[in-house]
């Protein structure tokens, strides 16, 4: 658990430093064109260049999303802003069960290699953590700050 604990923090950091913020012109057409087609509604729309991919921040119905493209316009990967109903019950009452001193303060859904992850930001006083689970309600990582 250390070292997945670890590899999250690491990951996270590098994938921090690896964004880089790129307009609009410099995205390629065949990207620009398949987030138009699914997204014609978003609003503040932000690109960046995530190593290989595009990524794009954006909102839609009031609710913050990102989606990483490759080069060819196929989704890598999404993530999406959901308010705590949206949970599954499973995972709700992992929380409740797991981490009932803490107050949920984010929720992601996130979509990646036809896998659908949970990511969620909690805070007891100072602490901070970020837990991801499976639609199942299995704790797949956990990140204390």
């Amino acid at each position: 658990m250390k070292t997945l604990k670890i590899l999250a923090a690491f990951l996270f950091t590098t994938g921090i430093a690896a964004a880089q913020d790129v307009s609009i012109a410099d995205v390629p057409a065949s990207v620009k064109n398949a987030f138009t087609k699914e997204y014609a509604k978003a609003t503040d729309v932000e690109w960046e260049k995530d190593m290989q991919n595009y990524k794009v921040e954006f909102d839609l119905n009031r609710m913050e999303n990102e989606v990483w493209y490759n080069a060819s316009g196929t989704v890598v990967k999404k993530e999406q802003d959901i308010a705590e109903v949206e949970l599954p019950q499973v995972v709700r009452d992992a929380v409740k069960s797991s981490y009932a001193d803490y107050t949920l303060d984010d929720i992601e859904k996130v979509w990646q290699d036809n896998t659908i992850n949970y990511e969620l930001e909690l805070e007891k006083g100072d602490e901070d953590k970020y837990v991801t689970f499976d639609a199942n309600g299995k704790v797949i990582a956990e990140v204390k700050q």
